[in-house]
């Protein structure tokens, strides 16, 4: 018996300046704010944030040729959230890290799930070996997308944005 084939949900573009509202949206919300920058305590820093992320994941892009999404929902056109990869350092050593944030009122969806999966295909496509996610330890749904695209969690956990984080690893199979 076959699986039926998994319709895609979600639509992925290249972030440009003209997303500035969502990513404001997204990363100013109470919600998204605690569990991405739990650190900022107010609306302009956290407005602030975002602009910067949206100017970087536009740079990332330009220089790299691959990088974050901005999702929306295909049927709707209703703004989801930002994932994909992004070329980064993890202890110092560089890497490659997978990312997602989705509004609040769309979690429990699976569009993580969905926006983490496009994005290991894509880190196939390009030939990567190894991609790393991060979840907070306080998240569990959060560590549970990660473990759905395949990683596999370090027993140590390292600190990002003053929150202990679990490191998960996918790596290709050659």
């Amino acid at each position: 018996m076959h699986a039926a084939p998994r319709v895609r949900r979600l639509r992925a573009e290249r972030p440009w300046q003209e997303h500035r509202r969502f990513y404001v949206d997204l990363f100013a919300d109470p919600g998204v704010l605690a569990a991405v920058w739990p650190r900022v305590t107010s609306r302009k820093q956290a407005e602030a944030d975002a602009l910067q992320l949206l100017a970087a994941d536009v740079r990332h892009w330009q220089r790299r040729s691959f990088g974050p999404w901005v999702f929306f929902e295909s049927a709707s056109g209703l703004f989801v959230g930002r994932g994909g990869l992004r070329a980064t350092a993890l202890a110092g050593r560089p890497c490659v890290e997978l990312l997602y944030a989705v509004r609040p009122d769309r979690w429990g969806r699976g569009y993580a799930t969905e926006m983490s999966a496009l994005a290991i295909t894509r880190a196939r496509e390009l030939g990567f070996s190894e991609v790393v996610g991060l979840a907070a330890v306080s998240n569990r749904a959060s560590r549970r997308v990660l473990e759905k695209t395949g990683m596999r969690f370090d027993s140590d956990t390292i600190e990002r944005a003053g929150l202990a984080h679990w490191v998960g690893r996918w790596r290709a199979i050659v």
